[in-house]
């Protein structure tokens, strides 16, 4: 007796057992996959958060760092987006603004590509070395005896090359008064060769211009500035500069002293509200009550404006200028107009 037996057919409960599984499975895939977009999403507070990254630290050392300030959710995932696009070990250095909202992509994106904090920060015209030391060093940029050691010419390896021009020993007069945005870990080297690389661009414009008055080309360019530092501090409205600019070329064309309060305050090293009758005959080569013709070197950074009045003086006969009220100045031809116009300002005092 024989029979033919009929293919196999799994049971029931194996079918089902089978469609669980590969539900379950699913299940797990899926959850796997929202978590792990959930982890890549942005999340949290919007508002940024001033993270450090020190040069040598590991892309382990950075994601613990991220999880404890709560920039990223998970270290692990962190490290594992780091491989997946191939910057781990690359991450840079230097002081961030993250946010969680950033997601954990936009973070990792932003350590390889360096996108580090900038600070803004302007520097006045008129401001001296020291000032300008003082400002960078609030701002938490430099050190400021480490500023002024490379600006005043204390490192004789120190000097910047722009064009054809090269810069070097004590650089007051040419940290070019502006607004800079910079990084974050910026050198005082970069900063200051910053500055100077503006003055440059900004003042060769002016330079060489052909209308520039040929008693400032007598001068030379690091006379003009020299001037221009003098006029900068004792002429507050840029409408006053060019007159300002014109008593003090009447007075070299005569050989006349410049009498400039301003130099002999730069001299005191400190600024008084009223200088005394023993200040102005302090022995310096900046005391202009003292000593005919220019000092050695400009008293502070001037802005255009005052760079302007040194290239191109008004025409004028005046040897006197004493300040008014408003911030302005009278103007005198005469000692004899210019003790009425002192006289004057004092009764309104």
């Amino acid at each position: 007796m024989s029979c033919e037996l009929g293919p196999m057919r799994p049971k029931r409960n194996t079918i089902a057992r089978r469609g669980l599984e590969a539900k379950i499975m699913f299940a797990i895939f899926m959850f796997l996959m929202i978590r792990v977009v959930y982890l890549l999403l942005p999340y949290g507070p919007a508002h940024a958060t001033v993270v450090s990254i020190t040069p040598g630290m590991t892309s382990r050392e950075i994601a613990r760092l991220l999880t404890d300030r709560e920039l990223v959710p998970s270290p692990v995932l962190f490290q594992i987006v780091t491989k997946l696009v191939g910057v781990d070990g690359t991450l840079k250095a230097g002081t961030y603004e993250l946010s969680p909202r950033m997601g954990t992509l936009g973070i990792v994106r932003a350590l390889a590509e360096g996108k580090v904090r900038l600070i803004r920060f302007t520097i006045p015209e008129g401001f001296s070395i020291r000032e300008i030391a003082d400002l960078v060093e609030t701002k938490g940029l430099a050190s400021k005896e480490r500023f002024i050691s490379l600006a005043t010419g204390e490192d004789d390896n120190f000097r910047i090359v722009e064009g054809d021009m090269e810069f070097s020993g004590n650089l007051e007069g040419y940290l070019f008064p502006d607004t800079y945005n910079v990084e974050s870990g910026i050198t005082e080297e970069a900063i200051i060769t910053m500055m100077v690389k503006e003055f440059a661009r900004a003042v060769m414009q002016e330079w060489s211009r052909e209308d520039v008055d040929g008693r400032a080309r007598a001068l030379g360019l690091r006379g003009v500035i020299i001037l221009a530092s003098i006029i900068e501090k004792e002429a507050k409205l840029p409408e006053d500069r060019p007159l300002v600019a014109s008593v003090f070329y009447n007075r070299l064309n005569l050989n006349m002293p410049l009498q400039s309060c301003a130099t002999v305050q730069f001299a005191l090293s400190s600024w008084k509200s009223r200088l005394s009758l023993d200040d102005l005959k302090i022995d310096s080569p900046y005391n202009t009550y003292v000593v005919t013709g220019l000092p050695p070197g400009p008293i502070a950074s001037p802005g255009l404006s005052s760079i302007r009045a040194a290239l191109k003086p008004a025409a004028s006969d005046y040897l006197f200028f004493a300040a008014d009220q408003r911030g302005g100045h009278i103007f005198s031809k005469t000692f004899k107009e210019h003790q009425k116009a002192i006289a004057a300002v004092q009764l309104l005092d």
